[in-house]
């Protein structure tokens, strides 16, 4: 395998292995500078994308005067990394947008730890009423919510004859984002636990 080849591979690879750690490693932390480092990253595999198509480029050139064998290999060569170049981009794509959706919505995830079912379990918020019940006992809810305006995020239910309500988050706005946990052990009694701090 020539060298052009062997750096078209590289240059192919290595920016999908970092883009795959980096947007993985956010996914399980969320730490902000790994934001930083995905944009980075996009515009380094532009760069690279260039940089190993001129090398696959340059490889083809110098390997098309071969026997027909070889040409077939050539070819086949070719095509896989030529491809592993492309990958780049509609993966860049999934992992950009699954961030974007991920860094905009707020999301709560209502575990019943009771032994009765909650009937209802409303989210209120800017433009935002959502029911999630019924939620059975000892099972859970989980909803995507998309604030498009300011204000409070808060939320009603009914368990039994009992009602009860709180507040997810004081202040929100358009495409904020948040992750919380709501538990609820008996009748009207819950705790809420922020995922994100």
């Amino acid at each position: 395998m020539s060298r052009l080849l062997k750096s078209s591979i590289a240059l192919g690879a290595s920016p999908l292995i970092i883009g795959t750690l980096i947007y993985f490693t956010w996914r399980l932390t969320r730490w902000s500078w790994l934001e930083m480092m995905g944009l980075a990253t996009l515009l380094i595999g532009i760069v690279a994308f260039f940089a190993g198509m001129i090398c696959l480029i340059l490889h083809l050139k110098h390997q098309s005067k071969s026997n027909q064998t070889a040409q077939r290999t050539l070819i086949i060569r070719t095509l896989l990394v030529g491809g592993l170049l492309i990958v780049n981009f509609p993966v860049a794509a999934i992992y950009a947008s699954s961030a974007i959706d991920i860094s905009t919505r707020y999301t709560v995830r209502v575990y019943n730890d009771s032994f009765h079912a909650i009937e209802s379990f409303v989210i209120l918020g800017p433009n935002i009423q959502t029911e999630m019940g019924p939620i059975p006992a000892g099972k859970k809810a989980v909803q995507h919510n998309y604030p498009t305006g300011d204000g409070c995020l808060r939320f009603t239910a009914r368990q039994g004859q009992v009602c009860f309500d709180g507040e997810l988050e004081g202040y929100v706005t358009g495409n904020s984002s948040g992750d919380k946990n709501v538990r609820v052990s008996s009748k009207g009694i819950y705790k809420i636990k922020d995922n994100l701090r």
